[in-house]
């Protein structure tokens, strides 16, 4: 029996079912042919956080949201790398855990897609893309 992909998102990632309105669940089964979970690393919830109570309003209203979207689909919040930051502490993970990040940070793709690792992204408004090659990440368990 394989393992799932780990796939782990980032803040704005999940902000995107109130910012552009679409299923982030049906989205990633229609665009995922393979067992997958969800995962969150603390340095993520940890960002959404400090935007809930230090952000303006639209951001405090988005990070209130992805929170709650977070425990409401059950995510498992895993540790993060130690990083200057959790773009760094992502990609880290990426590397290290064979995670494939969802993520609609320009910079962040840019740097995730120098390293190989495979990127799920919003595409034309409310259709998530898969960039990349999910090929070795299903490691026996």
């Amino acid at each position: 029996m394989r393992r799932p992909v780990e796939v782990a998102v980032d803040a704005n990632f999940l902000m995107l079912p109130m910012v552009k309105r679409i299923n982030l669940v049906s989205e990633l089964d229609r665009l995922l042919t393979v067992r997958y979970r969800l995962v969150v690393p603390r340095c993520v919830v940890e960002e959404l956080e400090r935007l809930e109570a230090q952000g303006r309003l639209l951001e405090r209203r988005r990070a209130r949201f992805a929170l709650s979207f977070i425990k409401g689909l059950g995510m498992e919040v895993v540790d993060s790398p130690p990083s200057r930051g959790v773009d760094e502490a992502l990609a880290q993970g990426a590397l290290s855990h064979r995670w494939v990040v969802a993520t609609n940070d320009r910079g962040l793709k840019s740097k995730l897609r120098r390293l190989g690792v495979p990127v799920i992204c919003l595409r034309g408004g409310k259709k998530l893309a898969l960039e990349g090659d999910l090929e070795g990440l299903e490691a026996k368990a």
